[in-house]
C-alpha cells in the first residue's frame, strides 16, 4: 500500500541513456580507523545483511556497478535501492538476489538521477514502480538522452570514417591497426544502441511510505545536496536510512551537480531521523559519527573558501592557493578537492554578489 505525500504518477518511458564517465578511479577508501564498530564491513560485490530481509551490496568505483545499492524484501517482492552503472552489473545483483529470496523485484527506486544509480533499470521489467524525486526524472530525461544521442552520433561517424579508411589504406600493418580500432568503436556503438533508461513512473515531491508485509519503507526528500532530485530511503523499525550520494563515507564527494550549501541542511535533516546505521553511496556502511564527520567536511570547506571571497580573491588563486585540511588527508576521492573548492566559491561569490547588488538598491531607494 502506498501512502502519498505530493506526487506525482508519470508514465514509464523508455529511451537511451548516456554512458556517462563515472567517478574518478581512486580506490574505494574503507570506514576510518577507530570509528565504531557498529555496522558491518562488506566485502566488495556480496550481499551483506543489514537486518532481516534488508541488505546492502558495496561495490568498488572501479567496478561496472561503480556505486552501493539496497536491497529490501517485501511480501510482495523485492524493492532494489539504486541499480549501477551497467546492465550487465545490475544482471549480475538479479543472480546474487536469487541466494536470499525467490520474490521478484517490484520496486526500483533511484537515489538520483547520475547513470551509476539508474543504468539497471532495464534489468528488471517486472518492477511495477520505479520511484524517484521530480528532479531526478526530469534530468534523467532533458540532460542524459541529448547527451547520449551526440555520443552514439559521434561513433557512427568514427565507425563510418575507420570504415572508409580501412578500405583505402593500402599498408598492412596500418591495416590491423585500423581494423583494432574499428572493431573497438563498433562495440562501443553497439553498447551504447542496447543501453536504455527506465525513467521513473513515480516521482515524489515531498514523501512516499510504502507498506508491504509489516514492514514501512519510507521514501524522503529533504533538499538538494549532490543534486537537485536527491532521495532516500528509511526504514523506520529497522533504523536504517540509504542516503545514496548525499553521504560519501570517508571519501571527498563528487560535486559535479551539487548545491553545498543547501547539502548542509539536507543533511542535518537526515540526521534528524531515527536511525543508527547510514548506507552511503559510496564507501562503507557507516554510523550516525561517520555522516556528522562528513556534514563537518561540508562545514569545513565552507569556513576554507569564505575568507577567499570576501578579500576577492579570483578562483585561479584559491585552487592554487587552499589545500585540503591535513585531518582529512586520509579520504579518499582527494582528486575531487579542487572541484569541491570552485563548487564552494561559485555558491559564496553568488550569494556575495546578491547581497551587493540587494545593498546597491536600498542605497538608491534612500537618495532624495
Amino acid at each position: 500500500m502506498l501512502e502519498r505525500k505530493r506526487y506525482r504518477t508519470k508514465t514509464m518511458v523508455c529511451t537511451a541513456l548516456l554512458l556517462a564517465a563515472c567517478l574518478a578511479g581512486a580506490a574505494a577508501a574503507n570506514q576510518r580507523a577507530g570509528a565504531p564498530a557498529a555496522t558491518p564491513s562488506a566485502t566488495p560485490g556480496d550481499l551483506t545483511r543489514l537486518a532481516d530481509g534488508v541488505f546492502v551490496r558495496i561495490v568498488s568505483p572501479d567496478s561496472d556497478a561503480v556505486s552501493n545499492g539496497g536491497v529490501i524484501v517485501l511480501e510482495s517482492g523485492v524493492l532494489l535501492f539504486d541499480t549501477y552503472y551497467t546492465p550487465e552489473a545490475a544482471g549480475a545483483l538479479a543472480e546474487k538476489l536469487k541466494a536470499v529470496t525467490p520474490r521478484p523485484v517490484r520496486y526500483i527506486v533511484n537515489s538520483h538521477f547520475h547513470p551509476d544509480h539508474t543504468h539497471g533499470n532495464q534489468v528488471f521489467p517486472a518492477a511495477r514502480q520505479v520511484i524517484a524525486a521530480t528532479a531526478a526524472r526530469r534530468d534523467m530525461l532533458q540532460r542524459d538522452l541529448p547527451a547520449l544521442n551526440q555520443v552514439q552520433n559521434i561513433a557512427r561517424t568514427q565507425v563510418e570514417q575507420l570504415s572508409k579508411e580501412l578500405g583505402m589504406e593500402p599498408d598492412v600493418k596500418r591495416r590491423e591497426t585500423l581494423r583494432g580500432q574499428l572493431n573497438a568503436r563498433q562495440a562501443f556503438l553497439q553498447s551504447m544502441s542496447a543501453l536504455k533508461i527506465v525513467a521513473p513512473s513515480m516521482t515524489v515531491d515531498d514523501s512516499l511510505s510504502i507498506r508491504d508485509g509489516g514492514r514501512e519503507v519510507r521514501l524522503l526528500y529533504l533538499g538538494a545536496g549532490h543534486t537537485d532530485g536527491d532521495l532516500i530511503l528509511f526504514l523506520p523499525q529497522e533504523k536504517i536510512v540509504f542516503l545514496g550520494d548525499l553521504f560519501f563515507n570517508a571519501s571527498l564527494p563528487n560535486a559535479e551537480d551539487a548545491t553545498f550549501l543547501e547539502w548542509t541542511k539536507t543533511l542535518g535533516e537526515a540526521l534528524k531521523l531515527d536511525a543508527a546505521t547510514f548506507v552511503p553511496g559510496h564507501g562503507q556502511v557507516g554510523t550516525r559519527r561517520d555522516v556528522e564527520d562528513f556534514l563537518t567536511y561540508l562545514k569545513d570547506l565552507k569556513e576554507l573558501v569564505a575568507p577567499a571571497v570576501k578579500r576577492g580573491d579570483t578562483l585561479e588563486r584559491v585552487v592554487a592557493d587552499l589545500h585540503l585540511p591535513a585531518k582529512y588527508a586520509s579520504l579518499g576521492f582527494q582528486n575531487f578537492f579542487p572541484a569541491n573548492l570552485q563548487r564552494m566559491y561559485a555558491e559564496l561569490k553568488a550569494l556575495e554578489t546578491a547581497a551587493q547588488q540587494r545593498d546597491g538598491v536600498k542605497k538608491e531607494g534612500m537618495l532624495p
